[in-house]
């Protein structure tokens, strides 16, 4: 249901009156000649995809479900009117960084941030709507050569009150130790980019066209990593959810983010008498479970509900893994703030518990069985039976990898510290675990040219 323009550079360089300035003619039959030839570079350096189309299957089941039964169509029509008068006042808010100054930042240009190995180029996508994204692409050495379909790809989406800009070091820093493609922009309205987020819709269809242009030019989805932190984490689980339900499966690392803005809102009342972001007063609980109805209702209205739960849960475990700050339980006190922005109670950490417990109690249950398969043996197969087990314990200890604690030595904000200084038990960074989850899945089911055998 959208459209992209790709628009590279040229069109900054290249014009009519640029091209008749250095032949040094202003004919105008030459300058003429000239306007035509920009119009047909324009066309050609602009990407454009067809807006997808309901299929009269869809249309029916739409139009059935309103003429059927009422009520949706009433619902439908208080959440446009909801979402007229409201959407883009809470998009404000959801979104500060729409109004946020990001000059300091600015880059003038991009080919002076060019290092060994790395090359930067800026585009425009500009969505069916109108909004013009500004995008910044780094390509790594390595991929250069490499046919599309191969190539790999990381495509980063910020927090809520951050751009790209401010991410640049972390995006390079991904791209040299993976040796792969990164990609960065900006949402609709923050900084450089046009229009306005007037609900979670126009977020996630940001997000989609970033992806798109990737799958359109010959990039396999099982090689893009969607990469999202905060805000973007979240509307980073619609999409690849989006790509998934069309059978193009997608990576997606969540980091530090909610389950839905329902339970943000929840979670922010029951952790109002702390700072700490897990501490909560029994009274603020009660309170929070007799508002989350109306809350629910509130957000849902103006459009601006982002169930990263259900979309992440609905991904497959090997193209996702997540991260939160959660310090052990003995250490958890008043002193320790983990993630005051994102509480305990919000996360998508928390909103897995069921799924988390219903796989541990199956890999319990399965290196028992082989645990005691091992004493039945003997000698016999013992070291295929200690691999196995060995990868189960793994697997096992993955759930206590991705809970990380703030070694910062200054800030105490978890939710805004780099990965770098995020750390788990086994003492590995933030960086370093979202790159080890990248090798897995390429490694698992990327998409690779096929070694000729040696004659």
């Amino acid at each position: 249901m959208f459209r992209i323009l790709y628009i590279v550079n040229v069109h900054d360089l290249i014009t009519p009156r640029f091209v008749c300035n250095a032949l040094g003619k202003s004919d105008i039959c030459v300058y003429n000649i000239c306007a035509l030839i920009f119009i047909w570079i324009t066309i050609l350096s602009k990407y454009v995809i067809k807006p997808a189309e309901y299929t009269t299957w869809q249309w029916t089941k739409t139009i059935a479900a309103r003429v059927l039964f009422p009520p949706v169509l009433l619902w439908d029509l208080s959440k446009k009117a909801v979402n007229a008068l409201l959407g883009e006042t809470v998009g404000r808010l959801v979104l500060p960084a729409q109004d946020i100054d990001f000059s300091r930042a600015h880059i003038n240009n991009v080919s002076a941030l060019d290092k060994k190995n790395l090359t930067h180029e800026r585009h425009t996508i500009v969505t069916s709507d109108g909004a013009e994204l500004d995008t910044l692409e780094i390509k790594h050495a390595a991929q250069k050569d490499t046919e599309a379909q191969y190539q790999k790809y990381i495509i980063s989406f910020v927090g809520n009150a951050s751009a790209y800009e401010n991410t640049i070091d972390d995006m390079q820093g991904d791209a040299q130790a993976l040796q792969c493609n990164v990609v960065g922009f900006n949402f609709r309205g923050v900084n450089h980019s046009s229009g306005r987020a007037k609900s979670k819709d126009d977020l996630v269809t940001d997000g989609i066209a970033q992806v798109q242009r990737l799958l359109d030019q010959g990039v396999s989805p099982q090689n893009i990593t969607l990469k999202g932190n905060s805000l973007g984490a979240g509307i980073a689980s619609l999409v690849a959810h989006h790509f998934h339900q069309q059978d193009k499966p997608v990576n997606i690392f969540n980091c530090r983010s909610f389950s839905s803005i329902t339970n943000f809102l929840v979670g922010q009342i029951r952790t109002s008498d702390s700072e700490t972001g897990h501490q909560e007063s029994l009274g603020k609980k009660i309170l929070g479970w007799i508002l989350k109805p109306i809350i629910k209702v509130l957000v849902s209205l103006t459009q601006w509900e982002i169930d990263a739960e259900s979309a992440f849960k609905a991904i497959p475990d090997e193209y996702k893994e997540y991260i939160v700050v959660r310090t052990n339980k003995a250490g958890r006190n008043e002193s320790v703030l983990d993630d005051p922005v994102i509480p305990h109670y919000t996360s998508i950490h928390a909103a897995l518990k069921d799924e988390r417990q219903a796989k541990k109690a199956e890999l319990d249950t399965l290196i028992k069985a082989k645990q005691e398969a091992k004493k039945q043996n003997g000698a016999d197969n013992t070291m295929e039976l200690d691999k196995e087990i060995a990868a189960l314990e793994s697997e096992r200890n993955r759930f206590k990898e991705r809970k990380m604690i703030n070694n910062h030595p200054y800030e105490p904000n978890g939710h805004i510290v780099n990965l770098e200084e995020l750390i788990n038990h086994n003492g590995k960074t933030g960086h370093t675990f979202f790159r080890e989850f990248v090798q897995a899945a390429n490694e698992r089911h990327a998409i690779k040219p096929v070694m000729s055998p040696q004659g």
